[in-house]
């Protein structure tokens, strides 16, 4: 297992020549990612990918349902209640999803799968980690429209922002229609 470490650190040690501060946080971000993997194993961390991606999906498919039960209970503004709505059915789908994966887990350990479950856990940790950095940047696009929070040139010279970037809109589209779709509400 040391070797994967060492492959990591060499690579890493290779870049951070031509890295930039944001680089090498994501680059630490990813090496943590993948340890965390690692320790959890496969099945946990396989569990806590589907539900991050099920629970964005199902929040943006089915919230205006909750939506529309809420305001049958609370006077708050309808902005409000949708991004309540959201947080809801996004929290019940990962609650739900994550009791499902511990109890496969408990089911997978009667099979000592070993370096392959640490190894695996380790690469969908990463996977969920970029998939996380990569709605937080789409989120920050918005935001950054002038380049008032970051610097045009110092987002197109980091190796990692770019590609990471653009996971977002191909895994996940429909965020962006929603996101356009609330916009013009607003």
């Amino acid at each position: 297992m040391i070797w994967i470490y060492s492959f990591i650190f060499a690579i890493s040690i290779i870049y951070i020549t031509t890295m930039g501060f944001l680089d090498i946080i994501l680059c630490a971000a990813l090496i943590f990612a993948f340890y965390k993997g690692v320790v959890n194993g496969l099945f946990v961390e396989l569990a806590s990918l589907i539900s991050l991606i099920l629970g964005i999906y199902f929040a943006v498919k089915f919230s205006s349902f909750v939506k529309e039960f809420l305001m049958g209970f609370v006077k708050w503004n309808p902005n409000t209640i949708q991004i309540v709505a959201f947080a809801l059915t996004f929290i019940v789908v990962v609650i739900a999803i994550n009791i499902l994966g511990k109890f496969l887990t408990g089911i997978a350990n009667f099979a000592f799968l070993g370096w392959l479950n640490k190894l695996g856990g380790g690469f969908f940790r990463v996977l969920k980690t970029i998939l996380i950095v990569s709605i937080l940047f789409s989120l920050f696009e918005k935001i950054n429209y002038n380049n008032y929070l970051a610097k045009k040139e110092t987002l197109d010279n980091s190796i990692f922002y770019n590609p990471i970037q653009k996971i977002a809109g191909y895994v996940f589209p429909s965020i962006k229609k929603g996101y356009e779709e609330i916009k013009k509400k607003v």
